[in-house]
């Protein structure tokens, strides 16, 4: 059996892929709780979003940066970059349809039953376990791959259990500290799940009796991955910053909702075209209307009393009447005292000249 080495390069391995974990965890919760506030396309959309970021930088991109610092003593790891293509799309496709499944038309309200959650965590963990070692089987080395099969279903109910707690906190979680706590937690036990799964990995030459065999010159090492699989993660990661970034809040995208459907209501109001008559407010000569009929402001006397050509005479006398100083209930500032004698001309009254003069 071959010494086996999955710390040659001290914690910062481990570290990095708890941390690229941690992050795409919770880029993908924050996609989904923008998904639950959606309807329709939109709502398929950012969970497929948020698939993108838990499949590919918070599982694959988890399993590979710890899976590169994974090696045998004396020997060169190179990867098939046909299988490692392979595993991410896996990755991706579980967690699509985990989401898809637990989020597509399911209302704020409608809880995820226990018995759904546990089969949807079945399923999605299988998917993440299968990810994983389908990197496994990408690996190219001297010798032959054996399991350990109690580590191997160790790692698998690890799986399961982070793959429910990630669905419970896409369905259920709602604010920022909330789900980055829940994201340190499953961020945990994804990366534990590829540490136990590695512990259960035995080595041996390619002449042994059984296992997997890994041999061949072929494929990237893991140097020359390195860097394209850290840049290709951080543009993934940069463009799933920048959407959620730019969208409105699940807070946001509900109010916008409850106000849309307000005015739909309000427009499917039938309009009785009997009542409903347009009328202006004020005449040419700025005077308020009600009704088409001019009506006394309060700031001058009647210059046609009991005429009811300017319908201000009317106006006056029923609004003292009312002892409310009002225009007829107008809505004008009413009369704080007796009304200002205005000279007749201002009405355009002009009396007879009779003097010759």
């Amino acid at each position: 059996m071959s010494p086996l080495r999955s710390f040659a390069d001290g914690p910062l391995v481990p570290l990095l892929s708890y941390v690229a974990s941690c992050l795409g965890v919770f880029l993908g919760l924050r996609c989904a709780t923008r998904a639950r506030a959606c309807q329709g396309a939109s709502r398929g959309r950012w969970l497929l979003l948020a698939a993108v970021a838990i499949g590919s930088i918070g599982i694959w991109g988890m399993d590979f940066i710890a899976l590169l610092g994974f090696g045998v003593a004396g020997e060169t790891t190179r990867y098939n970059v046909l299988i490692v293509i392979v595993s991410l799309l896996v990755a991706m496709v579980a967690a699509a349809v985990g989401l898809l499944i637990v989020g597509v038309d399911r209302g704020e309200s409608r809880a995820l039953p226990v018995g759904s959650l546990i089969v949807f965590g079945v399923l999605l963990g299988t998917g993440v376990a299968i990810a994983h070692y389908l990197a496994m089987a990408a690996m190219r080395m001297p010798g032959r791959l054996s399991y350990n099969p109690v580590l191997v279903v160790v790692s698998l109910i690890l799986a399961v259990l982070a793959a429910t707690a990630l669905l419970l906190g896409a369905v259920q979680l709602r604010g920022g500290r909330a789900t980055l706590g829940a994201s340190l937690i499953v961020g945990a036990l994804f990366t534990a799940m590829h540490y136990t799964a590695m512990a259960a990995v035995h080595v041996s030459p390619a002449s042994g009796p059984a296992g997997l065999i890994v041999g061949g010159a072929g494929g990237a090492t893991a140097s020359g991955l390195l860097m394209p699989v850290i840049l290709g993660l951080s543009v993934v990661a940069f463009l799933v910053c920048a959407a959620i970034a730019l969208s409105p809040t699940e807070d946001a995208i509900r109010y916008d909702a409850a106000l849309l459907d307000r005015i739909r209501t309000r427009s499917a109001t039938p309009l009785d075209a009997r009542t409903a008559v347009l009328r202006p407010s004020r005449n040419a000569d700025g005077v308020p209307l009600r009704n088409g009929t001019p009506v006394w402001n309060g700031t001058a006397p009647d210059p046609f009393p009991g005429q009811g050509a300017a319908g201000y005479g009317r106006a006056a006398r029923h609004s003292h009447a009312a002892g409310d100083g009002s225009a007829a209930g107008n809505g004008f500032a009413p009369d704080d005292g007796p009304a200002r004698q205005a000279p007749p001309w201002a009405f355009g009254d002009f009396p007879e000249r009779n003097d010759p003069s």
